[in-house]
C-alpha cells in the first residue's frame, strides 16, 4: 500500500467510523433518556405505594406545611428525591415521601454503566466494519493507482530507447564539431531527464528521494543562464549569499526551472527578474503581467493565457511538498508577481 491509498483509507475509514460513532452515541443517548424515565417513573410508582402504608424500606416518611408545592410529581434535590402527597384529613401539611439522593444516584449509575458496557462492544464492531468497508471501497483505487502506476513505468521504459540515440548521436556530434555551448545544453538536458526518471521511479515505489548538499546561488544562475539566450531584452539581478542546501538537487532544480521559466515566458519587455533571500525565504521576483487568482496557480490545467498547458506550477508544488519546502504565491494583474520558497527544512549553515 503506497501513501497514496494510506492516505486514502486513513481518511475513508475516520469518516466511516465517526458516522457509525456519532449514530451509536445518538442512539445510546436516547436509550440513557429513556431508561432514566422509567427509573424516575419505577421510584415514583414505589413512593405512591408506600403513601397508602407508610412503612418501607430506604423510605423516609415527613409531614411538611402547605406551601404551594407541586404535588404527585417527582422532585430532585442535592439531597433526596421525593413527592408530595395530599392527604384530606391533613389541612395544614403535606405527606412527603423520599429516599437518599445516593440511592437514585447508584441506581443512575448502574444504568450508564451498561450503556457504557453495551457502546463498547458496539464500537469494536464499528472498527471492524469500517476497516472492512474501507478495504472494499478502496479496492478499485487500488486498481486504479496499479494501472496508472504500470503505464507510467512503460513510458519510463520506452524512454530509454529514444535517449540511448540523442546521447549515441551527440557523441558523434561532438567529435565532429569544435566545442559548442548548444552541445553542453543538450547534454545538461539529458541529464535532467534521466534525473526526472529517477526521480518518478522513486515516486511511484515511494522511496525517500536521494539528498545532497548543493550551492543554493550556483543553482539559480545555471537555471538563469539556460534561459537568458531566449529572452535577451529581460534584466536579471541574483542577490545571493553562497549559501548551501541540503535537498534532492534534481527536484529543487525542477522546482525553479519551472518559477523562473515562468518568471521569463510572462514578464514585460524590457521586464526585469530578482532572486533574492530574505532570512530564509527564497523570493523570485519579476516585473511581469502578473496573475488575477494566485490562489489557483498551483491547480492542475489552470492558465490565464494560451500559452502553456497549466502543469508547470502544479508540478512544482508537488515537488515542494515532497522536499519540504513551503511555497506561496503573491501576484497582481500588471504588477508582476513574486514567487516564495520557504528553506527553513533544507538549509544548511555550509557557505
Amino acid at each position: 500500500m503506497n501513501k497514496f491509498e494510506k492516505k486514502s483509507f486513513i481518511i475513508s475509514f475516520i469518516l466511516f467510523f465517526t458516522v457509525q460513532l456519532i449514530l451509536i452515541g445518538f442512539i445510546n443517548y436516547k436509550e440513557y433518556k429513556l431508561q432514566l424515565h422509567y427509573l424516575d417513573t419505577s421510584i415514583k410508582k414505589e413512593l405512591e405505594l408506600c403513601s397508602y402504608k407508610l412503612t418501607c424500606k430506604n423510605i423516609r416518611v415527613d409531614f411538611e406545611k402547605k406551601h404551594n408545592q407541586p404535588l404527585l410529581e417527582l422532585i430532585k434535590t442535592d439531597s433526596s428525591v421525593k413527592v408530595y402527597f395530599d392527604i384530606p384529613y391533613l389541612k395544614n401539611n403535606y405527606l412527603k415521601l423520599s429516599i437518599p439522593k445516593k440511592i437514585y444516584e447508584m441506581k443512575r449509575k448502574e444504568i450508564i454503566k451498561k450503556l457504557l458496557n453495551k457502546m463498547l462492544i458496539e464500537i469494536v464492531f464499528i472498527i471492524f466494519s469500517s476497516i472492512i468497508f474501507t478495504l472494499y471501497l478502496l479496492k478499485p483505487l487500488k486498481e486504479a493507482f496499479k494501472l496508472n502506476e504500470t503505464f507510467i513505468k512503460d513510458i519510463l521504459h520506452d524512454f530509454n530507447t529514444p535517449l540511448s540515440s540523442i546521447k549515441i548521436n551527440l557523441y558523434s556530434l561532438k567529435k565532429t564539431l569544435p566545442e559548442n555551448k548548444n552541445i553542453k545544453r543538450i547534454e545538461t538536458g539529458i541529464e535532467n531527464i534521466l534525473k526526472l526518471q529517477e526521480n518518478l521511479r522513486n515516486f511511484l515505489n515511494a522511496n525517500p528521494m536521494q539528498k545532497e548538499t548543493v550551492n543554493l546561488k550556483d543553482l539559480i544562475e545555471k537555471e538563469i543562464e539556460s534561459h537568458k539566450n531566449n529572452y535577451p531584452d529581460i534584466l536579471t539581478e541574483i542577490n545571493i549569499p553562497d549559501i548551501s542546501v541540503h535537498t534532492n538537487k534534481c527536484a529543487l532544480k525542477s522546482i525553479l526551472s519551472n518559477i523562473i521559466s515562468n518568471a521569463f515566458k510572462y514578464n514585460k519587455k524590457n521586464g526585469k527578474i530578482t532572486v533574492y533571500l530574505d532570512n530564509n525565504n527564497l523570493i523570485i521576483e519579476d516585473t511581469g503581467i502578473g496573475i488575477k487568482n494566485p490562489k489557483k496557480v498551483f491547480e492542475r490545467y489552470y492558465k490565464e493565457n494560451e500559452r502553456g498547458i497549466g502543469i508547470g506550477m502544479n508540478i512544482a508544488k508537488k515537488l515542494s511538498d515532497e522536499i519540504k519546502v513551503d511555497i506561496t504565491v503573491k501576484s497582481k494583474p500588471q504588477k508582476g508577481t513574486k514567487v516564495f520558497l520557504d528553506l527553513k527544512n533544507i538549509i544548511t549553515d555550509e557557505k
